[in-house]
């Protein structure tokens, strides 16, 4: 037993004989049993938990309250992922048989065969409700729940037949080789207001290379200076984190460096906010030097204004999520070094946009029309290009699978060339850090001629992520741009859409550009908008200046017809209004 202080004697000797009542083996829990931990919880005021083996026999019992519990872990599982022989009967005071994410995390953690509360009111059960792990369609454990039962309705429960069940379902997953990696980083997600919030912060930790074990939400207008949340949620996600031997715990908001040291200090373990997961996955996926770079001035711009909180803490090197950098390089905490630092890395991605401009200036000379891909991370960008160019480029369903800017060239059905940039995706809360230390990559979509703007369709918060990237675009001063808007994934779409997803979207085609549904209408639009670029004209190019011929060829966008005439060179083309000024004394 634990937290027994306060209890009376007597008490503890009824809890201590219950190890010697036995249950019939088809059933969960005996009357007996119920009526007696029923009533010493209504006269403690405290959970009581017995745990039954798979004989009937109670082989130990656990009281604490609703703070404070501890469900306890058994060694009688066969292999790691089998599961315990053992079933845990527990009551909560408050009246409610429901049972809570701590106990659902509880059965999954030590797998147990089942999972069972018993609410308590004036001493009695008020009704009960039961877990065992199952498995989904994609072969992962998930807990099954049953009930709310009324006593009588509990004791005709066989929960031998659940059990098997339960096995069965151990054993496929056991076929597919599918269990999770013991040195992956179990986290625990903690957010403000709305729960469905965390949905993308856990996305971006399997990103990470990490799983989420629970999560924690609290409703407050006013952050705790001290810790962010309120005390009382600190010992709760204290104690959740225990529960689920978690060893990680991720803010879905922006902490300060004495907030990131108070929280480690009074949880014990380490703490990150969503800006430094965000910042790790750019560590772990940047290729190019620049990426490196900017990486890196982003990590050293995060951390300067946290030194003084954060302490050692920044000086953490080879934990896990929150602590890489590019080539693993340890964070170092004196303020005048990283000052240094980042006036290097600074003077050296200037050098680096300096080529980049020039390698723009030539694209932009040449008159090549250009189409810049945007849109939330893990839109399809980076598949809809290898669709369209025939390309390799690395896509992955994963948040920012691409983070260095790709180019490459597109013949439409007319002949005519168009450049197509790949660029990095953007994101809720995307770090501002991130934003500056990227910039030069971002400044792509202000030198294209045409925007594409992919939207997930199948993702259920489309118009919220559609929102995010208008008001990146927006920041960045590309808001007003000519746009076509790409609606992605339409193989997995379970909607339709109706309604534009935000106003004033454009031209709209529905894609998929993984299987290339919908591209044709979508080169279509690209060659319509291309075209508006340019003019059919007709020059006349006397003999004695033929070298000139080669240099149109050059500069328009397309040759329609050739002639060698008695009086020069005719020459009919498609071409810009650069070029039309370039050579309008030959226009004819």
């Amino acid at each position: 037993m634990n937290n027994t202080s306060g209890i009376k004697k007597s008490l503890l000797i009824r809890l201590e004989n219950l190890k010697n009542l036995t249950v019939e083996k088809h059933q969960l829990v005996s009357k007996e049993i119920i009526a007696e931990i029923c009533d010493i919880t209504e006269e403690t005021g405290r959970e009581i938990a017995v745990y039954i083996d798979r004989k009937g026999a109670v082989i130990d019992v656990g009281i604490g309250d609703v703070n404070t519990v501890t469900l306890k872990a058994f060694n009688n599982r066969r292999s790691e992922e089998g599961l315990s022989g053992i079933r845990c009967v527990h009551t909560h005071p408050e009246g409610s048989g429901r049972l809570s994410d701590v106990d659902l995390s509880a059965l999954k953690k030590m797998r147990f065969d089942i999972m069972a509360a018993v609410g308590v009111s004036d001493g009695l059960m008020t009704n009960s409700s039961m877990a065992f792990l199952g498995i989904d369609n994609e072969k992962q454990l998930q807990s099954i729940i049953m009930g709310p039962y009324v006593e009588e309705k509990l004791m005709k429960v066989n929960i031998l037949d659940i059990i098997a069940y339960a096995e069965t379902g151990i054993k496929e997953i056991r076929k597919t080789g599918k269990r999770v990696e013991n040195d992956a980083e179990r986290a625990v997600l903690v957010g403000i207001e709305d729960e469905e919030d965390l949905d993308e912060l856990m996305e971006l930790l399997k990103t990470a290379g990490g799983f989420e074990v629970g999560r924690m939400v609290q409703s407050k207008d006013k952050k705790d200076t001290a810790f962010f949340i309120g005390r009382g949620k600190l010992k709760e996600l204290k104690l959740l984190s225990q529960t689920l031997d978690a060893n990680l715990v991720i803010f879905d908001e922006e902490l300060s460096g004495a907030q990131i040291r108070n929280l480690e200090e009074a949880l014990g373990l380490k703490v990150i906010d969503r800006t430094q997961l965000i910042l790790d996955i750019f560590a772990q996926r940047a290729r190019s030097k620049e990426g490196k770079l900017q990486v890196e001035l982003a990590q050293l711009k995060y951390a300067m204004p946290r030194l003084a909180g954060m302490g050692q803490q920044m000086s953490r090197t080879g934990g896990g999520i929150g602590t890489r950098g590019p080539g693993e390089k340890k964070l170092e905490v004196d303020r005048r070094r990283i000052k240094d630092r980042i006036n290097i890395l600074e003077k050296e991605l200037k050098e680096i946009e300096k080529h980049r401009n020039i390698r723009r200036r030539g694209r932009t000379s040449g008159k090549v029309f250009q189409i810049c891909l945007v849109g939330y991370t893990n839109s399809g960008k980076s598949t809809l290009l290898n669709s369209l160019a025939n390309a390799d480029i690395y896509a992955e369903d994963r948040l920012f699978a691409t983070l260095d800017p790709t180019i490459r060239k597109v013949t439409l059905h007319n002949g005519k060339e168009v450049l197509i940039a790949d660029t990095v995706g953007f994101i809720r809360k995307l770090p501002h850090e991130l934003i500056k230390a990227f910039k030069s990559t971002l400044e792509e979509v202000l030198y294209a001629d045409l925007l594409i703007h992919m939207i997930d369709g199948s993702n259920p918060d489309y118009d919220i992520q559609a929102k995010v990237a208008m008001d990146v675009l927006a920041e960045l001063g590309a808001g007003s741009k000519d746009m076509i808007t790409a609606i992605n994934k339409i193989d997995k779409c379970p909607r339709k859409f109706t309604e534009p997803v935000y106003i004033n979207m454009g031209e709209t085609v529905f894609i998929s550009a993984l299987y290339r549904t919908g591209l044709p209408k979508l080169l279509a639009l690209i060659e319509k908008h291309a075209s508006m670029q340019s003019k059919t004209v007709e020059f006349l190019i006397p003999y004695t200046d033929g070298s000139l011929v080669s240099t149109i060829h050059g500069s328009v966008d397309k040759i329609l017809l050739e002639q060698y005439r008695e009086n020069g060179i005719y020459i009919k083309a498609e071409a810009d209004e650069i070029s039309c000024g370039r050579f309008k004394k030959y226009m004819i």
